[in-house]
């Protein structure tokens, strides 16, 4: 899926803009930022997930999980 695609999204869902991280149980991911370019700290930390041609916002669950999981990799 293209960058614009996901960022439409995001502006769907009352962010700016993304920025991409690191692919995760084979989702692309992106982090929705605000309008300064700032990373939304607005409640649980949501990510968007992308894979094929479906875009949705990560569950509670799966926006720890991914946390968790690329820290353990980072380690």
């Amino acid at each position: 899926m293209d960058l614009k695609t996901v960022e439409a999204f995001a502006k769907k869902q009352g962010y700016e803009t993304v920025n991409p991280l690191e692919p995760w149980r084979g989702y692309d991911v992106y982090e929705p930022v605000e309008n300064d370019g700032e990373i939304a700290y607005i409640g649980t930390p949501m990510i968007i997930l992308v894979k094929g041609n479906e875009i949705r916002m990560s569950t509670l669950e799966e926006a720890y999980q991914q946390l968790k999981e690329t820290a353990d990799n980072d380690e």
